[in-house]
Parts: structure tokens; C-alpha cells; sequence
């Protein structure tokens, strides 16, 4: 794969997470935390810290991209996808993991 074709998906990506986060925020705003439980509260704020995790490691990767453009390197065998996934303590990981 060309680097100026992963570059792009994974800015691309990037734009993707951003949206996802911003769109969240807004949602989480809106919610009434006191009458939610504590299990709910708790993995809301563990997919915080995941995806601001996820949103470095895309800056980090696109950061490495543009270093390896600059360097002319060769061909890349693949690109790293940054997606708001589904995480283990949601219903949607069973599916994929089974």
C-alpha cells in the first residue's frame, strides 16, 4: 500500500474518532448521571479513557506516516484502522469474539 493512500485513511480515521468523541460528549452532557448506576457510570468513563487513547495512538501513527513519506520509504503492507469499536464489556464483543 502506498503511504499517501494509508496516510489518508488514517486521517481519515482520525477525523472519524474525532467526530465519534465530540458526538459523545454532547450525548454524555445530556445525560442524568445520578440516576444511572454505577456500573453504567464506571464504563462510560472507561471508553473515555479508551478512545482518548485511541485518538493518540492516531495522531501517533499519522505522525509516523508523515516521517516515513518524508524519508521516501517504500511501499507499507498494510494501515492501521483507528475505529470507535466495541469494547469487551459490551454486547457487540461477544459477537465478534465468538
Amino acid at each position: 500500500m502506498e503511504i499517501l493512500h494509508a496516510l489518508a485513511v488514517a486521517r481519515a480515521d482520525a477525523a472519524n474518532l474525532a467526530r465519534f468523541i465530540e458526538r459523545r460528549e454532547r450525548f454524555l452532557d445530556a445525560l442524568d448521571w445520578p440516576m444511572m448506576s454505577e456500573e453504567h457510570a464506571r464504563q462510560s468513563s472507561m471508553l473515555d479513557d479508551l478512545l482518548e487513547g485511541d485518538m493518540a495512538d492516531a495522531i501517533l501513527y499519522i505522525d509516523w506516516l508523515v516521517d516515513r513519506l518524508a524519508d521516501d520509504a517504500g511501499p507499507l503492507p498494510g494501515v492501521l484502522r483507528f475505529t470507535p469499536r466495541p469494547r469487551p464489556w459490551h454486547a457487540e464483543w461477544i459477537t465478534l469474539a465468538s
